[in-house]
């Protein structure tokens, strides 16, 4: 059973559904390990060290390739709540 339930925020659904088809099964693989370890620190998930802009609830992102999910874990459940193309820009770069 896992650990963490998931939810998906309307954003985040948004940001999905203007994805590659090929990238979406990245992205989604990637949502479904945050179901048993959404806060292991890992090479590529890690907690955010200041608040984003553009996403001012998320604590937590997770690098995929080229995109970051941003996200927070509340009592056991994890809000997913944006995926974006990073690129060669920053963080703050990607909400414009």
């Amino acid at each position: 059973m896992a650990r963490y339930r998931i939810l998906y925020s309307s954003e985040y659904l948004d940001d999905y559904r203007s994805l590659e088809v090929f990238d979406r099964a990245k992205i989604r693989n990637a949502v479904l390990t945050l179901a048993d370890q959404a806060e292991v620190l890992t090479r590529n998930r890690r907690r955010l060290r200041a608040t984003v802009s553009w996403c001012p609830d998320a604590t937590w992102k997770l690098r995929v390739d080229d995109y970051r999910l941003f996200y927070r874990v509340e009592s056991r459940t994890v809000f997913v709540l944006r995926v974006r193309f990073k690129g060669s820009g920053t963080i703050e770069e990607m909400g414009s």
